[in-house]
């Protein structure tokens, strides 16, 4: 076999076996020159180490990906949530996702270390406190988890050799069924997609082409992303984002993740401090609160006073989807605009512990 001797370009051998004993293997030796032998090797960006744990590729992969965050964390003084959530979208996200319709569920370690990459990057986004509910933040911003994005990716990539729009040597293995006897096989490509791909929506499965099947499957796993209706208050924001995500300076928030709060219970003795209870009945806020209705009602022209508390609270957190976008922008307006005025967040009992 010919090959370049070149000793800064020499040919590297890697003995892939997931036994911990290998057996001899005698050094090999082409044109004279000696083969290296590494436990590792880089094809196509992604790192294949001897056993196929990938342990190094996500490991490095995680570290690209960090630059990315702390590049989200400088920026986060100065742009707005549209910005951050693109550079992360941009630089972040596609270095977590290099490889992984190899090495999806192949370590469960490894891959809640990728997904807390993006949950340190949802946090930056929304400007949300350490320990905020993961599966939340996701929902308001919109967001799949990376499981849900490596399945999603595995079954297009299915897709299209399911319709013979991939390449003949992915189309053959379509008619081989190996037997399964190890749960790492499983997850393996193939027979995880053959495993799965039936119990797809049949709408799902015969799309008419890629881009229709990319656009339903990520309706399936994609939550509404609850928006601010282009409101650039980007501080009144960031507090009503914390009220949505239950977990702010309110007492029974901290409370509840056991943050420098002894008791939920609100300073005016009534009842917890709940974010019903500081939009809706806390006594600290009356006159603010009256200002707050009175605006809303004229907004809808109907007086909301009268609902039920749940309902004008989803009405002022979120708006409704039954209104148009600049009623819902005015009402998110002035839900801020009562929460400034409240200072009820202008200095946080977190910081000093009561």
């Amino acid at each position: 076999m010919s090959f370049n001797p070149d000793i800064t370009k020499q040919a590297i051998e890697v003995i892939f076996s997931s036994l911990y004993n290998k057996g001899d293997h005698p050094p090999l030796h082409y044109n004279d020159v000696p083969i290296k032998r590494q436990p590792d090797t880089q094809h196509l960006g992604v790192i294949l180490d001897e056993k196929l744990t990938f342990q190094k590729h996500i490991k490095e992969s995680i570290e690209k990906a960090k630059k990315g965050i702390s590049l989200m964390k400088f920026l986060s003084k100065w742009v707005n949530r549209k910005v951050l959530e693109q550079t992360y979208k941009m630089y972040v996200r596609p270095h977590l996702e290099h490889g992984d319709l190899l090495f999806h569920n192949v370590n469960k370690n490894l891959m809640d270390s990728l997904e807390r990459v993006q949950t340190l990057a949802a946090r930056i986004v929304s400007n949300c406190w350490k320990g905020t509910n993961t599966r939340k933040l996701y929902e308001h911003l919109g967001w799949e988890s990376l499981s849900d994005r490596r399945v999603y990716r595995r079954m297009c990539l299915f897709y299209k050799i399911q319709n013979n729009s991939a390449p003949g040597y992915l189309i053959d293995h379509l008619n081989h069924n190996p037997t399964v006897r190890t749960k790492r096989f499983q997850n393996s490509f193939f027979p995880y997609c053959k495993q799965i791909w039936p119990n797809l929506d049949a709408n799902i499965r015969e799309s008419p082409n890629l881009s229709i099947f990319k656009s339903r499957y990520l309706k399936l796993i994609r939550p509404d992303k609850k928006g601010f209706f282009d409101i650039k208050d980007k501080y009144g924001t960031s507090l009503l984002f914390k009220l949505r995500v239950d977990f702010s300076d309110l007492r029974e928030h901290r409370f509840r993740h056991s943050f420098n709060c002894q008791t939920p219970l609100c300073k005016c003795g009534i009842e917890d401090e709940t974010t019903s209870h500081y939009l809706l009945r806390c006594p600290n806020f009356s006159s603010m609160r009256t200002n707050l209705l009175s605006s809303v009602s004229s907004i809808l022209n109907n007086d909301i006073s009268i609902l039920p508390h749940d309902y004008i609270e989803r009405i002022l957190l979120y708006g409704s989807k039954s209104f148009n976008h600049i009623t819902n922008k005015l009402i998110i307006e002035q839900t801020i605009q009562f929460i400034k005025k409240s200072k009820r967040f202008s200095k946080l009992e977190a910081s000093n512990g009561t």
